[in-house]
This record gives structure tokens, sequence and C-alpha cells, in this order.
């Protein structure tokens, strides 16, 4: 089976891990299929790719969207000519690169299965969508001939920004874990101070950081036994300046970029991972979590609550900061409760790479 990728978000010089999380989706294949990854690649710029699959760069030489999406269509008569013709097209993501994949896909009669990640059709986040967006995802999805997404919530969302999706077959297919690098915790390991573990982009309009420091500035004159590390792609200013001002730097700790493996390392000496966000749709952080077998405390926005449940979670409604505080003591308090045992499997029946292999395959079957 002939699979082509073409991932609209993909690694470039300034974010090589950009569209991770579709990587993940490709490695869950595993060697069953043949996965091409068919995407213009920056010239000097070599991107890391899942192992199973192989890359059909595209050198776009032309300027302009016309003449790039000419450069596209050249370079997958090419395609056809190495691989022979593929049985399913896989676009992850509908923009921007959903025009295209509809043309090859109706040029050459190959079933086009669609699968989402992006925010961008959540309530906040619809208005701020322009005319010409909206055009092109109608487009986009009129001519799918399958529609995925990592949420229930997300799907729902999809077709009410374009209702074009919901006359398609739909499935939730969710995120990926690395099962074996998040591997159970072992219950022995401890610490001077009780670790709190937050990973994001610190965009505070999704992530609400600033929330979570304010909490932790209260915590702080209840309780002196915890820390926050927090891992981040980029800087906050705001949010390292209020950690100054208010003398927390003793106990909130700003980590920086980090690996999956010192991801993980972190969640194993972590007695909870905490998630104040205002939207999501499936975070791959909380599913990290559980497969160590580590308790959250989250929102429960987008599909958050499709994986969470009493017994690998505390909920906590968006934006109050005093419920926060209360259920971080919570936390702190009883963290020692949950059995991670119970909490791991839970993870691997939801995102182990077997799981969401195995539902990419059948999926595929479908249009053979």
């Amino acid at each position: 089976m002939l699979i082509v990728h073409i991932p609209s978000w993909f690694p470039i010089p300034e974010k090589p891990l950009n569209g991770n999380f579709i990587f993940r989706h490709i490695e869950s294949l595993g060697n069953n299929v043949l996965s091409v990854i068919f995407h213009h690649v920056h010239d000097g710029f070599t991107p890391q790719i899942p192992e199973n699959a192989v890359l059909f760069p595209i050198s776009a030489k032309s300027t302009g969207k016309f003449g790039l999406f000419k450069d596209y269509m050249t370079a997958f008569e090419q395609l056809i000519r190495q691989y022979g013709k593929p049985d399913i097209l896989h676009l992850h993501v509908a923009l921007p690169l959903g025009p295209l994949a509809v043309k090859i896909s109706r040029k050459y009669h190959i079933p086009l299965i669609i699968s989402e990640h992006w925010t961008g059709y959540l309530p906040m986040n619809r208005p701020k969508l322009p005319l010409s967006s909206r055009v092109i995802l109608r487009y986009t999805f009129r001519h799918a001939t399958h529609i995925t997404a990592v949420s229930q919530n997300l799907l729902d969302n999809i077709c009410l920004t374009a209702p074009t999706a919901a006359k398609k077959p739909q499935t939730v297919v969710g995120n990926v874990v690395d099962t074996n690098l998040f591997s159970l915790k072992d219950n022995h390991l401890q610490t001077s101070k009780k670790q709190i573990l937050h990973v994001s982009t610190l965009d505070n309009d999704a992530k609400n950081i600033m929330g979570i420091l304010r909490a932790v500035k209260a915590l702080s004159s209840q309780r002196s036994d915890f820390e926050l590390n927090i891992v981040h792609d980029f800087e906050n200013q705001e949010a390292e300046a209020f950690v100054m001002a208010n003398g927390l730097s003793e106990i909130v700790h700003f980590l920086g970029r980090k690996t999956s493996s010192e991801i993980a390392d972190l969640l194993h000496h972590s007695v909870c991972f905490l998630l104040f966000s205002n939207y999501e749709n499936q975070p791959c952080v909380l599913l990290e979590s559980f497969s160590t077998g580590t308790p959250v405390v989250t929102t429960p926005v987008g599909g958050i609550l499709e994986i969470t449940n009493h017994d690998n979670a505390l909920i906590i409604p968006p934006k109050n900061e005093p419920q926060l505080i209360e259920k971080l003591n919570n936390m702190l308090d009883n963290a020692h409760n949950y059995t991670p045992e119970r909490i791991r499997e839970n993870a691997l029946d939801i995102c182990s790479p077997e799981v969401i292999g195995k539902k990419w395959l059948e999926l595929y079957r479908l249009y053979l």
C-alpha cells in the first residue's frame, strides 16, 4: 500500500519541530505501508523525518502561488513515475495545501483523507478566519473522501466552520505518544520538593501562563514544599519579569526547550502535570503525562474531557484562578493516592503507536 502524505505543517530552519505530531502519526504506520512525504524543502536544510518514511522533496523554483502550484503538480508527476500511483493521498491539516491535495486527488482519482490538528476552527478563533480561508476550507472538505481529527470536539467545530465537512465520513484518530520513551515512572523517585511540570509555547492567549504564575504566587504564601518547572519553545518576557518581581525565582524555573527524553525524565520526577489553557484540541503533553502514570491538573477545553477522568485528572474551569489554587493544593497533598499503572493503562488504549497505527490502516483499507 502506497500512502503519499502532504503535511501542511513541516519543519523549517527556524522551527525544526514544526508538525512533529504529524510525523508521529506517520511513524505509527510502521512498515505496514510505504509512506512517502511530499513537501517543499528549504535549500540547505535537512529535516528529520520518520525512519519508516521517505521524503520526496519538491524543489520549488517559482515565486507566487500559481507558480508554486505548478511546481508541485510537476513534482507529483515525477513521484508517480518513481513510485507508481498512490493508493491514498493523506493531507495533514487543510490549510494551506488543501487546494493542491484536491487537485491531485481529482486529477489522478486518488482517495483523499484529511486529518486535522488546528485550533483555528475553535469558537474563540473562528471569527478571526478571513473569508478567503473559509472559502478554501469549504472547497477542500467538499472534495475530501474522509475527514479525521484528534478529537470529536475538533470534528464538530470543523463542521461549524466549513459545513461541507458535515456531509463526509468522519473518524476520531487521536495523537500519538512514544509510550516506550514515556514509560511508567518509578514511584521511589524523590526530590527535595514536590515538582509540578508545565510544557507549552508560553502563548498567554492559549496557555494562560500568567494565570498559572499568579496562582503559584498565591500558593507560595500557603506552602513552600513545591516547585514549578516550565519547559517552553519560546520566551515570554512578561512571565519572566513577573517571576523576578514577585520573588518566585526559587519556585518557578524556566527550563527552555527540552528533548522528548528530557521531558519524560521531568515527568518521572513530577507529582503532576499542569495545563491551564483557554483552548486546546487534544494536547500531546497530557497524553505524555498519562503514559508515565502522572496525573494532571487541567481545564476542560477542546477535546480534553475526551481523555480525562477521575482516575487521572483534576478539572478546573478556564481562567478560574481560585479553583486552580484549590486543585493544586489538593493534588500536592493527594497525588500519591493516584494509581500510576491505571493512568498508563488508559493512555495505552488511546495514544500508543500500535493503537493509532491500527486505526489508520483500517481507515485506509476502506478506500482500496
